[in-house]
């Protein structure tokens, strides 16, 4: 009887560790998980302003709905294509006061940009804030949307 008793308390004290470790795990993964959905915008970005379709490729969906803040909206094909035919280069994009927010395996990005950039041979500089949706497919990010607004212009 002792000796089951003793199993009994032992299982209870497995059965908490368990418990603790995987309570743990799903805590640390998700602290992964948002640095990963940061790698994966900054990598994002990076590929937007030195034109590389391999890492563009695998970052946007291949449903992507990339919104721009004049209304116009591209196609993976067309944003991939945009780089290379000339009809827009990014020259800077400057990110900040980014928040992310994951729920399950989909998130949300939003932040401000200051992206320079030239436009059908135009040279322009844009104010945004910009909001992404990213999915987890297949072990990483992959951006499935963009909108972006300009900026209201400060009163002065």
């Amino acid at each position: 009887m002792r000796r089951l008793k003793e199993w009994s308390e032992n299982k209870v004290k497995y059965i908490f560790i368990i418990l603790f470790i995987a309570l743990g795990s799903c805590a640390f993964a998700q602290k992964q998980n948002v640095a990963g959905l940061k790698e994966a915008i900054a990598a994002f970005d990076k590929a937007l302003a030195e034109p590389d379709s391999v890492a563009l490729k695998k970052l946007l969906s291949d449903n992507v709905s990339y919104g721009h803040s004049n209304g116009w909206v591209e196609t993976k094909r067309e944003v991939i294509d945009d780089l290379y035919n000339g009809k827009l280069v990014y020259k800077t994009i400057i990110v900040t006061a980014p928040a992310v927010t994951i729920q399950g395996n989909v998130a949300s990005a939003r932040s401000m940009a200051d992206i320079d950039a030239v436009l059908d041979g135009k040279e322009m500089s844009f104010k945004l804030k910009v909001l992404q949706v990213w999915t987890w497919e297949n072990g990483h990010w992959t951006l499935f949307a963009r909108q972006s607004v300009p900026m209201p212009k400060e009163k002065g």
